[in-house]
């Protein structure tokens, strides 16, 4: 495939300058171009695997539990007007801003700040939550192992109650007078069979060898499929990105045709538009966009730091959005048409009181209502799978993105990718454990609340502040300019600088007002102890920011604080695109001069405009010459 061809497929632009050299044999099969830097640390196989992969990152667990349960606790079809809202303001751009910052310089979240090293504690605190997430996110794909393990038998054992559980009902059965402490066999054999829960986590108990060996056989799937790099990940997500669609449209089809579905589906999609006055709404409409997308952890940084540097990654970022809204509206008519069944077959019972939160909703509502289908052991099986890929396809991106940024800064690390793939799998696996204790459910709730929450709100704040106002907007629109040969337009600008920050930070002070407010697992409320717990582990992720930003000042040349300041916000040499062909392509098609030593601050792109530092070490030279700009405008 020749030159031409390839820039017209990505869309990018001819530039002013000599043409870029012939490529490789690897490029033709890919089918774009790879910088030597990203080649040396693995690439996709094909454009589709890059975008599957997204796919599988964005829609996942969250899309199938989450969103069905915060959209019936929210006033129903109101909550899908406020998630939206923030999903055009905040979630898009974003999602988009991450994808263009991985492919233009083609590193990870660490190596990527040299754009401006005083932020580069925002790379780190992005590695510590992919960490800590991987880490208790594989604790509930054990819980799917479980699952499944547990369906190879003539009944599923959620559908009977042992002699030993007390207040136990089964709902399929014709009841009557069941008392208000009564509970589902699905509930009791999640809590007293699966988690043998503790009474608080005071009590932590012994760990439960059964789940721990779901989850040494869950972190063996992930760590085999990671060995051999993106390459590997890259061919099993064909499957695992697609085959929860399958799952999903079949339970679609099989729950519609039940007898009260109807009702599940109208509480779904019938909006409440009180609830839209409830500032709550927002916050939860927020978190679930935080949470589905996976913006803000540095995997979309990692993911689109293996392509080629002419792809078309606006396109992708489009598809995946969309994709992943469509997946959670699917998820959420899956769930309430099974809901509204059960509502229906058990009398005078509202649906939003059929349902349970957090974790419960896929490990006892699901499969009650799994139960009721014929054949009940194939569907379970079935479901539990598609749960377990979910989980699957965004573990590979958590562990791949903690490996890649940690291989970025350590570069002896590629050298010994097996030792230290599996070495981080191991580690991963002894943090996990006491996950899997009796009191194991009350520390995984604390982690989520405050680690994958929390914590992830400010590393988006402190991003979305900054990339446009650090960094620059202007010089963020040249950069991508350059790669796609598009400018962006009035949305972008708006989104980046005015809407994303803005937003963001008033959620986040939102949040800080209610800090000491009790933290609840259903009816147990957490001792006062655990909430200092939970944001100690935050603020292990946070302080990453303001420490780094200090180390960056410490190590900057100047005589004064403020020279040494804005020399720390200032981008070194070696930032630019990885392929050092087009890296003196971008400096003379952008006017970039490297006459000083470093660190260096490119010059600004438009005088005047530009909402970066200043570039103290610019000597003026000839003026920069123009290039092209021949592929119109970004909507």
């Amino acid at each position: 495939m020749s030159d031409t061809q390839i820039r017209k497929s990505s869309g990018s632009f001819p530039v002013a300058g000599p043409a870029p050299p012939a490529q490789s044999h690897a490029e033709e099969k890919c089918r774009t171009d790879r910088s030597p830097s990203v080649v040396s640390r693995g690439n996709w196989g094909s454009k589709w695997e890059f975008l599957l992969s997204c796919v599988g990152l964005s829609v996942g667990i969250g899309n199938v539990w989450r969103f069905p349960y915060l959209a019936y606790q929210n006033g129903g079809g109101a909550f899908l007007i406020p998630y939206l809202i923030m999903l055009i303001l905040v979630g898009k751009p974003m999602y988009f801003m991450e994808l263009c910052l991985g492919q233009f310089a083609g590193q990870g979240p660490l190596t990527l700040w040299a754009c401006s090293p005083i932020c580069k504690g925002i790379g780190f605190a992005m590695v510590l939550v992919c960490l800590l997430v991987s880490i208790y996110y594989n604790v509930i794909m054990a819980y799917t192992i479980f699952y499944m393990a547990s369906t190879f038998q003539k009944q599923v054992p959620w559908q009977r109650c042992d002699p030993q559980w007390e207040n136990c009902f089964v709902r399929s059965q014709n009841v009557t007078n069941v008392s208000s402490e009564a509970r589902t066999s699905s509930q009791v054999y999640w809590e007293r069979y699966v988690l043998d829960l503790s009474p608080g986590i005071e009590e932590m108990g012994t760990i439960k060898w059964d789940l721990a060996l779901c989850l040494l056989l869950s972190w063996t799937i992930v760590v085999v499929c990671l060995l051999k790099g993106i390459k590997t990940s890259g061919k099993v997500v064909y499957f695992a990105a697609t085959f929860p669609y399958l799952i999903l449209i079949t339970l679609l089809v099989t729950g519609l045709c039940q007898t009260g579905a109807m009702d599940g589906v109208l509480y779904f999609i019938t909006p409440t538009f009180e609830k839209l006055l409830d500032i709550s709404v927002w916050q939860a409409a927020a978190g679930q966009m935080f949470f589905s997308l996976s913006v803000s952890m540095g995997a979309l940084i990692m993911y689109s730091s293996y392509n080629g540097f002419r792809n078309n990654v606006f396109r992708d970022a489009m598809i995946v959005s969309a994709l992943d809204t469509v997946t959670s509206v699917i998820s959420g008519l899956v769930i309430f048409s099974v809901l509204g069944a059960m509502a229906h077959d058990l009398g005078n019972v509202r649906v939003e009181d059929v349902v349970q939160s957090g974790p419960g909703l896929a490990f006892v509502a699901y499969p009650e209502a799994l139960a009721r289908l014929p054949v009940p052991q194939l569907w379970s099986v079935l479901f539990f799978i598609m749960l377990f890929i979910l989980g699957l396809d965004s573990e590979f991106a958590l562990l791949e993105n903690v490996l890649t940024s940690l291989s970025d800064q350590i570069l002896i690390l590629r050298k010994h990718k097996l030792i230290f793939t599996i070495g981080t799998g191991i580690m991963c696996f002894f943090l996990g454990l006491p996950l899997v204790t009796r009191g194991g459910q009350y520390l995984l709730e604390i982690l989520d609340r405050f680690g994958g929450s929390t914590a992830l709100t400010f590393i988006a704040i402190t991003e979305s502040i900054a990339i446009p106002y650090v960094y620059g907007y202007n010089r963020l629109s040249d950069d991508i300019n350059f790669m796609l040969g598009r400018k962006l337009g009035w949305y972008w600008q708006l989104t980046w600088r005015v809407t994303s920050p803005a937003i963001l930070l008033f959620i986040f002070l939102l949040s800080l007002k209610d800090a000491n407010e009790p933290l609840t697992y259903g009816a147990y409320e957490f001792p006062k102890w655990s909430l200092t717990l939970g944001w100690g582990c935050a603020l292990v992720i946070m302080m990453q920011v303001p420490i780094w930003a200090a180390v960056a000042v410490y190590r900057a040349k100047g005589n004064s604080f403020l020279e040494k300041l804005r020399r720390a916000a200032a981008s070194t040499e070696e930032w630019g695109p990885s392929d050092k062909s087009l890296t003196e392509e971008w400096r003379e098609a952008t006017g970039q001069s490297l006459t000083s030593s470093k660190p260096v601050r490119l010059r600004k792109f438009s005088a005047g405009t530009d909402t970066g530092q200043e570039n103290i070490a610019y000597e003026p030279d000839a003026p920069p010459p123009s290039y092209p700009r021949e592929g119109g405008e970004l909507p």
